[in-house]
């Protein structure tokens, strides 16, 4: 792989040499942070209160080749709730991809997905700190309209370093209809194997290095239905817990993905059943249950509505794929529910300009489970729901007033079982109002006020949030954010944040101060912990 550092390298010198024959672009992203002492919230800011990450990406692409890099700084240490072990600052990343016809060859890290990603996918998320790109060397050949193969190997980035196991995989997606010549049915499937190759330590034989996981799946559309299904499994592994390797017992793992829907215009309808065991996988056994995601070799986000308000997201619900003895949490069984529909404009219920209106239900149980403690083992029923995890019962109704002017009107119902989500608490039963109103002046300025109460009688009682937000014109902004716990019977805590932002090209400024709400950060479903803090935050980003 040195070698293929090199000639990178070199490769990349010659094409910004030769940028007037190709396309050379990239871009910056920093985030500072500046904290201090709180108080309130108990607060002690770091030795270290200045922080900063910086992301800065260059690609250049010219004929079959495409070349890039991204150097990372973390200096002189990434922000609270990132990853400790990003101190420092190196090259992290960098790639050489030749593409011709039907061929497609990458050389370096890589990104990819198989299926849903329910046993492999490798991505980054800056705002949740994941980056667990693939080091090595990935092929992919495209049978024309037929589908696809892809084939891999390499080790996943950790933090600076590289995993000391290997991923290797392969998949295929094929579509049915164009090999049978099907015109009123789209119907493809696919079939996927995931490797990991770790030589660990263990007095138990049935312990091999080897571990695959399988995927099998089917998606279906037939004018305005789609369905599609997904069977995943996992061999037989370890567990682990705080850095201690659990081998007496070895488990496999499986996942069920059901999803059905039904489109046209100004109605929709999704519905969504997944049931998992013990699914999760990491590069490296030992991390697994780690606080930042590192090394997760599959994708496995909580399957519920992804709410856009502050005091929605105090309760946010992450996927239960695990075992836990000590938990009595072997997985999760559930699914949620989409409906759609719009009132035609100048209807009695839609009005002059129509009305939108969408319902949103979610429920997820932990699967049913009988524990033997002795010989460390469980049973868990298929189908059979367990203890309650979550709920989320939510319509919003979207309503625009005039040509100017539009409004959100939105409620929404949680139950939310602490104990088994955080360890600790009671079942949390919840009920949120929304009002949210935005209005456009002339000259390009414009307005947002957005309110919001949450009425509950556990946790931390009664939360009331409000924003005010005034754009002077299409480049500059401000705005002040509150969030006042006024139920909360030991501290009255007020989560305050003012802010501005300037836009100019493919550049967005971004200055804020303010109080941090401790608690889950979730960004499509995955979720990492932020922790209570007070400071400054200045963010920038461009692209050229």
């Amino acid at each position: 792989m040195k070698k293929i550092f090199f000639i990178l390298l070199a490769t990349f010198s010659l094409f910004q040499a030769q940028a007037q024959k190709g396309r050379f672009y990239g871009g910056y992203e920093g985030y500072l942070q500046l904290y201090q002492n709180d108080t309130p919230t108990s607060f002690v800011a770091p030795s270290d209160k200045f922080r900063t990450m910086n992301y800065i990406t260059a690609n250049y692409a010219y004929s079959h080749f495409k070349a890039g890099l991204q150097y990372e700084a973390f200096l002189p240490s990434p922000l609270l709730g990132y990853n400790p072990d990003l101190k420092g600052n190196k090259l992290a990343t960098y790639y050489i991809d030749f593409k011709k016809n039907n061929l497609d060859i990458t050389a370096g890290y890589f990104y990819d997905q198989f299926g849903s990603g329910l046993i492999f996918r490798a991505w980054e998320d800056r705002q949740i700190g994941i980056n667990n790109a693939i080091r090595g060397i990935r092929a992919k050949y495209t049978i024309s309209s037929v589908g696809q193969l892809t084939a891999f190997t390499g080790n996943q980035r950790l933090g600076f370093e590289l995993s000391k196991s290997t991923l290797s995989g392969v998949n295929a997606d094929v579509s049915l209809s164009d090999i049978l010549d099907m015109h009123d049915v789209n119907i493809k499937t696919g079939f996927s194997y995931i490797n990991r190759y770790q030589e660990t330590a263990s007095a138990n034989p049935d312990l091999k290095p080897y571990t695959g996981s399988y995927s099998s799946r089917i998606d279906v559309d037939a004018g305005n239905f789609y369905g599609n299904f997904e069977y995943d499994y996992k061999e037989s592994d370890a567990r682990a817990t705080n850095n201690v390797l659990l081998d007496q017992v070895l488990f496999d793992g499986n996942a069920w993905l059901l999803n059905l829907g039904y489109a046209k215009k100004g109605i929709g309808f999704n519905a969504t059943f997944r049931r998992l065991e013990n699914i999760q996988m990491y590069s490296e056994r030992l991390l697994e249950g780690n606080l930042y995601n590192s090394g997760i070799v599959n994708f496995v986000p909580g399957l519920t509505k992804q709410h856009d308000f502050n005091l929605a997201n105090i309760y946010v619900y992450q996927a239960q794929p695990s075992i836990s003895f000590g938990e009595e949490k072997v997985g999760e069984i559930g699914g949620q529910m989409d409906i759609f529909f719009r009132f035609k404009r100048k209807s009695a219920l839609g009005g002059k300009y129509g009305t939108k209106v969408a319902v949103n239900f979610s429920r997820w149980h932990g699967l049913n489970a009988t524990f033997d403690y002795d010989r460390k083992i469980y049973r868990a029923d298929f189908i059979k729901p367990g203890k309650l995890y979550f709920q989320d019962i939510n319509f919003e109704v979207r309503k625009k007033i005039s040509r100017s002017s539009k409004m959100i009107f939105s409620y929404i119902n949680l139950i939310y079982n602490k104990l088994k989500l955080e360890g600790e608490g009671d079942m949390v039963h919840a009920g949120i109002g929304v009002v949210d109103f935005e209005h456009k002046f002339s000259g390009g300025n414009s307005g947002h006020i957005q309110l919001e109460h949450m009425n509950t009688k556990q946790d931390k009682g009664n939360w009331v949030s409000g924003l005010v937000e005034y754009n002077f014109s299409p480049e500059f902004g401000a705005y002040i954010n509150n969030m006042y716990n006024y139920g909360n019977k030991d501290k009255k805590i007020l989560y305050f944040n003012v802010g501005m932002n300037y836009v100019h090209n493919a550049t967005r400024l971004a200055l804020s101060y303010g109080r941090q709400r401790g608690g889950l950060l979730c960004v499509g479903g995955v979720c990492r912990y932020v922790p209570s803090s007070k400071g400054v935050t200045f963010t920038i980003s461009t692209s050229f």
